[in-house]
């Protein structure tokens, strides 16, 4: 069966998703360098005196991500016989979307609870 099926439903595609996805995510390359990137972009925001509105972008960048989690567990539960078979063929796309957005998603919590302790 073909992966371009085409579908009466609302519900985005996971490929719509994955792009939705790379135009969320921070380009801030490999996980492993995300700390540093973090620390650098709240070093420049609280140099400019910007630190609550560099919090602020970091929550809604986490609610944003959460919003996008949200979409693809839409996209999983779709009682659409269409995306149901569609999904049959996105597996590998679904978990590398998933793990993605999590992991950037509880990158920015945890460094939002740990700002909010720390200051």
């Amino acid at each position: 069966m073909d992966n371009d099926l085409s579908c009466a439903c609302d519900s985005p595609s996971l490929q719509t998703l994955e792009i939705l996805v790379g135009q969320w995510r921070k380009e801030w390359l490999s996980e492993e360098i995300w700390n540093e990137a973090y620390d650098e972009a709240l070093r420049r925001a609280l140099s400019k005196g910007e630190h609550t509105i560099f919090v602020e972008q970091c929550a809604q960048h986490a609610s944003e991500g959460r919003s996008l989690l949200e979409s693809i567990k839409d996209v999983v539960h779709t009682h659409c016989p269409c995306c149901r078979e569609r999904l049959k063929y996105d597996t590998i796309l679904l978990y590398d979307l998933l793990v993605s957005v999590t992991s950037e998603v509880k990158f920015f919590e945890v460094k939002l609870v740990v700002d909010t302790v720390c200051n």
